[in-house]
């Protein structure tokens, strides 16, 4: 797995995968709006390589739209989605947070390689006694009512721990799942009395499984054709399962999770995340280091057909704000002016979600929920 800090040897790709889930909801239920001066204007599209419809960005041209309507943050402060803004105090790096019943849950950076997760209130700042040790994954359900988190406990040496723990959370119950043999527990999806889940079976995280836990009966599935989940979209329906590829290079493949089927796989792509209806599945280039990422593709999570392409800009993080519309942070190299930016995967068109502001990379602006 790709990981943008390199800080946890699992789970934070994972982060928040469902973060956006509450927002999208919300930003398809009312739909993106513009008035006529801040419409983002049609971009367009020219074809690379023949076949995929490709727009190429320049980022002080895009005119002005509404702000992110999922949750993102901007310096220490949560905002966006369905709730106020929330600061979250301190000063430990935050390495992922979701919305969660009016406030904010957060999982922050302990000592070197290690986590907590966290409850912080629009007033009252972290919530005693919410503190969870070794939490390294966290997403939410499509209303933000109900939260999954797992545990990647690590030694004194910095090596994975053996044995972790999956929990479930609303606003009447809280249970958990003990996983003995886990290196790390990682949740990918909360999806009604569901929790999928990646298990690391090794201490080198050089294979997993995915789980589905039943958390109202107990019940742990083990979908076995799954060699290495990734994600897991928001109905239940299908998952992201990374294969071996050649030097330097992974592949990776689509199935559905009722019965395993493999509807395609690509070696071009590293898949990050689905639209909330499950129709597009969002892509980069199939390997990166530390920068940003020289496109962002869309592509039918059925049939594996490119629908659009962006380029222009060094891409840093992607979210799904409806099914049409990603949310993208995006710059032009280290220490360059950075912003969010909307586009639409229907005309291609893209606007500015946040205004321009020049910060070091990863520092200002970031998208809960992608995996970078």
């Amino acid at each position: 797995m790709r990981l943008g800090n390199g800080r946890l040897t699992i789970g934070l790709t994972a982060i928040a995968v469902l973060a956006v889930a509450g927002g999208a909801a919300f930003a398809a239920d009312r739909g993106p709006t513009t008035s006529p001066s801040t419409a983002a204007l049609p971009l367009a599209p020219t074809p690379s390589g023949g076949a995929v419809p490709t727009v190429s960005l320049n980022l002080a041209q895009l005119p002005t739209g509404r702000a992110p309507q999922v949750a993102y943050l901007s310096g220490r402060v949560v905002k966006g989605g369905l709730g106020s803004d929330i600061t979250v105090p301190g000063k430990q790096e935050i390495l992922g947070a979701v919305r969660y019943d009016g406030e904010a849950m957060v999982i922050l950076e302990v000592g070197v390689g290690g986590s907590e997760l966290v409850q912080v209130g629009e007033s009252t700042g972290i919530e005693p006694g919410t503190r969870v040790p070794d939490v390294a994954s966290l997403v939410t359900s499509v209303d933000e009512d109900m939260i999954a988190f797992g545990t990647a406990r690590r030694n004194a040496d910095y090596t994975a721990a053996r044995g972790n723990t999956v929990y479930l959370r609303d606003s009447f119950v809280e249970e958990e799942l003990r996983r003995p043999n886990d290196w790390a527990s990682t949740v990918l999806a909360v999806v009604g009395d569901t929790v999928y889940f990646a298990a690391q079976t090794d201490r080198d995280d050089q294979t997993s499984t995915l789980n589905a836990w039943h958390w109202k009966t107990g019940k742990v599935d083990l979908l076995s054709t799954f060699k290495s989940p990734a994600d897991v979209d928001f109905q239940g329906a299908r998952g992201v399962d990374q294969l071996s590829g050649a030097a330097q290079t992974f592949c990776s493949a689509i199935r559905q999770l009722a019965d395993g089927k493999q509807l395609w796989r690509t070696c071009e792509y590293s898949l990050n995340g689905f639209t909330p209806g499950g129709g597009t599945v969002f892509a980069t280039p199939d390997f990166r280091g530390e920068g940003g990422d020289p496109s962002t593709t869309a592509i039918d999570s059925r049939t594996g057909e490119v629908l659009r392409r962006w380029t222009g800009v060094q891409f840093l993080g992607t979210v799904a704000e409806d099914d049409d519309h990603l949310l993208m942070a995006v710059d032009t190299g280290e220490n360059t002016a950075g912003a969010i930016i909307r586009c639409s995967i229907g005309s291609g068109s893209c606007e500015l979600a946040t205004g321009i502001a020049k910060t070091a990379r990863r520092d200002d602006l970031r998208l809960l929920g992608s995996r970078t």
